[in-house]
């Protein structure tokens, strides 16, 4: 049986992180003055995931699972997915005992602009009947107050497979509430909204490369206001 690891093992960015100003980057410069400044670089975040993915690899090996079945939250888990299959893939060409690495996608949503609705919309794009008896990895791009991720595993645990586990790139610190602790996370961040790499604002920010807090500008320009 998988455990979850440790909580401190992860990458912490303290609340008075003020991330780094957007100049030292390339990014896309019609998103520029709407952002407050990069928190995390692509470069960082990749090589976050090369870790991540060993740590999986040798947590499956050690109860001989043959197959890790993914499950990508979309939209804005692709990236995160996308990547972290690739690495996955390469560590478990590179071991003695070869795990199959599978991948599938939910829609799941739960934001409105920039608050954060109560009820999951989970639109699955697969028949969720092929999970059953099989090793589940839910691979989600950020958590903040773990309501997607906690229904969506619900939804996924109806279909009886043999484990869920769950890898997020990004955890928020919300004092304000319990939150969910994955079984993987990449970083955990403070309390704000952010975008970048597949993370999106209204479907607007998903093309920066980097993990970026958006600024007060940036939401009242795109506001869904329909």
């Amino acid at each position: 049986m998988l455990s979850k690891r440790q909580q401190n093992d992860f990458i912490v960015l303290d609340d008075n992180f003020k991330g780094y100003s957007t100049r030292y980057f390339n990014l896309p410069r019609h998103y520029e003055k709407y952002l407050e400044s990069i928190l995390i670089s692509n470069g960082m975040i990749l090589d976050r995931l090369h870790k991540m993915a060993y740590d999986i690899i040798i947590d499956y090996e050690l109860i001989n699972v043959e197959e890790i079945y993914i499950i990508c939250l979309l939209k804005g888990g692709f990236q995160f997915a996308a990547d972290l299959f690739n690495k996955l893939q390469s560590y478990s060409c590179t071991r003695s005992k070869y795990i199959r690495i599978s991948i599938d996608f939910i829609s799941a949503s739960t934001y409105i602009n920039d608050s954060i609705g109560h009820n999951t919309k989970i639109n699955p794009c697969t028949d969720m009947e092929r999970f059953r008896n099989k090793n589940v990895l839910i691979a989600e791009d950020l958590v903040d107050t773990g309501t997607s991720l906690t229904n969506v595993e619900e939804y996924i645990r109806r279909y009886n497979p043999t484990s869920v586990r769950t890898a997020c790139l990004l955890v928020k610190r919300r004092p304000d509430c319990p939150g969910y602790q994955p079984d993987y996370v990449g970083f955990e961040v403070p309390n704000r909204f952010i975008v970048g790499y597949a993370i999106d604002y209204n479907n607007y920010f998903r093309d920066l490369p980097h993990i970026c807090s958006v600024n007060d500008e940036g939401k009242r320009e795109f506001y869904d206001r329909s």
